[in-house]
């Protein structure tokens, strides 16, 4: 009776499933192997922390930034409150030409240098004829041959002649019948002050014949512009050339990656757009300041491009990277950290850094004092994603680019 009874105390109670689940503690091993796991995983980690770490330290690093610090961005209201004046604009020639940095005007026709070393005539905003191919016959329809083929930056027309500035060749004057062959006027391999040219870029001509032009750097190529704007150092210089003496000689160095450069209508002084330090600098070319340099515009929105006369007596100002004080990885962030620049040149092609940033279109009109006037913008990039350079025709603005497989314009 008594093993009976202990034996119906056993049973469940009423109302108590016999597939209730009960409540069991974690087992000493089972712990034991999920801290195992977590050690193992941190360890893990550590170790390639650390190898990367070493890594970083024993690998070289191919440039040699120094500190810099930008002005905190100017607000962009007033003249530059954003607006969607450049989506308004019309494409020509889409996928005919391919980055036409540059834009000539002449009895009605565009001219402007692409990226496969050609240069080209664009008459009723849609046909194409090819000019000159300045890396030969063998050049002209391959992309990513800029160092053999060629790459015009700059196109002019002066005295009824069509110059062409090419980054790795130099300045040549054309035939624009094509019944001559191109000719080298400067050559990108001629010594100036102890360097030679590694990115031939813009060009003027003054009065008495001689031709000033922009070498961005003596260190790096046009194909190296990554590094070039990571580094950011005073490698740029504006040179001259004699065309009646064959001589040629530096005007000035120690500039920030020049780039477009613009005579004043009276030709008393030179625009250098001093692209990764965000400003226009002014350098008088005759008169009492003759020799001396000035800021003309600082702390602009963006790296300035090239620079071009407007209509209202002023000038356009291009950006080919507006978008490069936006984003995380903004210049102004960067700037005054030179051992992030380092690791980033370690790790990555900075080039390729720019397919992350906002596309942004805008180009900026600058009067006489410097000061921004207009901007018109295309905050979506889908129009317009950058601009190298303006030509203002009095009835429309047409619109080059350094890598756009066409040409906007927008009439006025």
């Amino acid at each position: 009776m008594a093993q009976t009874e202990r034996i119906r105390q056993r049973r469940p109670l009423r109302g108590q499933s016999q597939d209730q689940p009960t409540s069991r503690k974690s087992h000493p091993q089972e712990k034991s192997f999920l801290s195992n796991c977590c050690k193992q995983i941190l360890y893990i980690d550590g170790v390639l922390f650390l190898m990367l770490v070493i890594y970083l330290m024993l690998k070289s690093t191919p440039v040699d930034p120094e500190a810099y610090r930008l002005p905190p961005p100017r607000p962009w209201t007033g003249p530059l409150a954003e607006n969607n004046k450049l989506q308004q604009g019309k494409r020509l020639v889409e996928n005919k030409v391919f980055g036409p940095e540059s834009l000539a005007l002449k009895n009605g026709r565009l001219y402007t240098g692409t990226v496969d070393g050609k240069v080209v005539e664009i008459s009723n905003e849609k046909d194409v004829k090819v000019v000159a191919r300045l890396g030969g016959s063998t050049c002209g329809d391959t992309m990513g041959e800029e160092e053999r083929c060629g790459r015009p930056l700059a196109v002019r027309f002066i005295d009824e002649k069509l110059y062409v500035m090419d980054a790795f060749f130099g300045l040549y004057q054309l035939d624009i019948t094509g019944g001559n062959l191109p000719k080298q006027l400067v050559s990108t391999k001629t010594s100036h002050g102890g360097h030679t040219m590694k990115f031939a870029n813009d060009f003027e001509q003054l009065d008495n014949g001689t031709f000033l032009f922009s070498d961005t750097s003596h260190k790096w190529h046009m194909t190296q512009n990554g590094l070039l704007v990571l580094e950011n150092k005073a490698c740029g210089r504006l040179l001259w050339y004699d065309p009646e003496t064959k001589t040629s000689g530096v005007v000035k160095d120690g500039l920030y990656s020049p780039n477009g450069i613009q005579l004043s209508p009276k030709k008393d002084f030179l625009l250098i757009a001093e692209s990764t330090r965000y400003r226009i600098s002014k350098y008088y070319v005759k008169g009492p300041k003759a020799g001396k340099t000035e800021i003309f515009s600082d702390n602009l929105p963006g790296m300035p491009d090239n620079i071009s006369p407007s209509r209202n007596g002023g000038y356009w100002v291009g950006f080919a990277l507006a978008n490069s004080r936006m984003g995380p990885m903004k210049m102004d962030v960067v700037a005054p950290l030179p051992w992030l620049r380092k690791i980033v040149a370690k790790l990555v092609d900075p080039t390729s850094l720019v397919s992350y940033m906002p596309q942004y279109g805008l180009i900026i009109e600058l009067n006489q004092k410097g000061e921004i006037v207009q901007s018109l913008h295309d905050p979506s990039g889908k129009v317009v994603p950058s601009v190298s350079e303006v030509l203002d025709t009095g009835d429309a603005l047409y619109l080059g680019s350094y890598h756009s497989p066409f040409i906007v314009k927008v009439d006025l």
